[in-house]
């Protein structure tokens, strides 16, 4: 599946952001978690709402203590220019909020915006930013999933609900992992910059993105960017696994693939077990391993 991400930093200028179509929702048994299901089932059945009974759902979506609304799940509803045409917050209904960020410069409703239309992958998708829960100042990680419909007046809406502190799918992972294999193969190492970007799609939670050569040497890690340069296809883990060397050698042989090993979480030194999804980049005459992994702690 092609999908062009053009780079946001470094002079580059933002283009758009595509999702990867694999874990696109269809109530699908690649998803682990009943939370999982349940929040796409809800997204999906206001969708058929909008479809049938147009603006006039909107009314529904706003009451309290509905199955749309009640308490930190709720439905919210953009249309295609960014303007909050529902949600809980008054502060943000009723505005455009195409500039509306996290406190890592995320631009959330592009980013909602983006995975939700336009697209092929079937007017739906993921995000992840951190956003406080109502009542608190304190942002968490929300992961959110929207959808794009058309009401019978012919005008196009995205619809969404997230929830905090989401458990990560594996699928999570999968788009991530193949977004960024799809920026190297269009970009090269111009990509870099991106995936270091706090600012981008690429991190979030304690997932990002890592790039190494096929001879192991690390080019991107913005988790422990100490470590760039460096040549890991001889470390060892802490129960003795070569994991780059086996990383490395499943990407090359079989394209893409899972592998688990003992690698620290973000800001820690002590090892943890990482679940992690790598694949193959080829850009020119450049090859690269891409991965990224969630801790299974």
């Amino acid at each position: 599946m092609k999908k062009l991400i053009r780079l946001m930093t470094l002079g580059f200028s933002l283009g758009f952001f595509l999702v990867a179509p694999l874990c696109v929702a269809q109530d699908s048994p690649d998803y682990q978690y009943q939370a999982t299901k349940d929040l796409v089932s809800l997204v999906k059945s206001a969708a058929s709402l909008v479809a049938s009974k147009g603006e006039a759902a909107f009314s529904e979506f706003n009451k309290e203590g509905s199955v749309w609304r009640s308490g930190n799940l709720y439905i919210f509803v953009l249309d295609t220019d960014g303007n909050m045409l529902v949600h809980p917050d008054q502060a943000l209904r009723g505005k455009n909020e195409l500039e509306l960020k996290d406190i890592n410069g995320k631009p959330i409703i592009k980013n909602i915006l983006a995975v939700a239309t336009g697209y092929d992958n079937k007017g739906e998708g993921w995000s992840h930013y951190l956003w406080p829960e109502p009542g608190s100042i304190f942002p968490m990680w929300k992961t959110t999933f929207a959808k794009s419909v058309a009401a019978p007046s012919g005008k196009k809406y995205v619809l969404g609900s997230g929830l905090y502190n989401m458990k990560m799918e594996k699928c999570f992972i999968v788009d991530t992992v193949h977004d960024a294999v799809a920026l190297i193969e269009k970009e090269g190492k111009n990509a870099f910059a991106i995936l270091r970007d706090k600012a981008g799609p690429f991190i979030f939670m304690n997932t990002y993105i890592f790039v190494d050569t096929p001879q192991g040497i690390e080019l991107v890690n913005p988790a422990f960017p100490n470590l760039e340069g460096t040549n890991f296809i001889g470390y060892k883990d802490s129960n003795g696994k070569l994991l780059a060397k086996e990383y490395i050698a499943l990407a090359l042989k079989q394209g893409f693939g899972w592998i688990d090993y003992m690698w620290p979480k973000p800001g820690e030194a002590t090892p943890s077990l990482k679940h992690t999804y790598v694949r193959k980049a080829v850009y020119g005459s450049e090859t690269f391993i891409v991965g990224s992994g969630a801790y299974l702690e």
